[in-house]
């Protein structure tokens, strides 16, 4: 059995997903839930619970006995439908809480 790719709090941005909608999010990943079967996917692939990043972000699902997607911030990904923006273990950190909510014309250059 193979090990995560990614670690508990790393930023990444969603692609190859199912739903056009769900490419481009920028989520953070919050828990590791383990190999789980995922639709359309042959292999047991490793999930992570992620929540997107952004205020008007969302994330959509089409869960087994629904007839319409569900749209939620967060819930189950798969690793192969990340990408990692953040730095590898040991190349530093990624200090979100350092980013103003705000950029006033003070705080930007161009």
């Amino acid at each position: 059995m193979t090990s995560p790719r990614f670690h508990l709090g790393e930023v990444a941005i969603t692609t190859h997903n199912k739903f056009s909608e769900n490419r481009g999010k920028v989520v953070v990943l919050k828990e590791y839930i383990g190999q789980r079967h995922w639709p359309e996917i042959k292999e047991p692939q490793h999930v992570w619970i992620v929540e997107c990043m952004c205020e008007d972000s969302y994330l959509y699902y089409l869960y087994p006995h629904q007839r319409e997607l569900s749209r939620n911030y967060g819930g189950p990904m798969p690793e192969c439908f990340l990408k990692r923006i953040t730095p590898e273990c040991g190349q530093g950190i990624l200090d979100l809480g350092e980013v103003p909510k705000e950029v006033t014309n003070s705080d930007a250059s161009v």
